[in-house]
């Protein structure tokens, strides 16, 4: 065996284990972010004071409080004290809004 064949082979040996590490890595990474999601999906988050959402019915408006007392709140039904663009103060359920 020559020496370029040599170091050849070992290079993509070489190669071909670090794109299985690589790939071993994204793959845990994958997996370990795979259980942080809640029943209610995108329902679940706190809203902020101030961020501004809109409601399934195609209203908008800021949103004034949550109740929520966590980022995993998975009650889609809480109320949000949102105000509307028209200055309404109104509560809605959680399962209706989105950012």
């Amino acid at each position: 065996m020559t020496r370029a064949l040599h170091w050849s082979k070992l290079l993509i040996g070489a190669a071909i284990t670090f794109l299985l590490l690589v790939a071993g890595l994204v793959g845990l990474l994958c997996f370990e972010r795979s259980g942080e999601r809640t029943y209610y999906g995108p329902h679940s988050s706190i809203l902020r004071v101030g961020e501004r959402v809109a409601a399934a019915d195609s209203r908008s408006g800021v949103v004034q409080s949550d109740p929520a007392w966590d980022e995993d709140s998975c009650e889609p039904d809480r109320p949000i004290k949102v105000q509307l663009d028209s200055g309404e103060v109104v509560s809605l359920p959680r399962r209706t809004l989105h950012r």
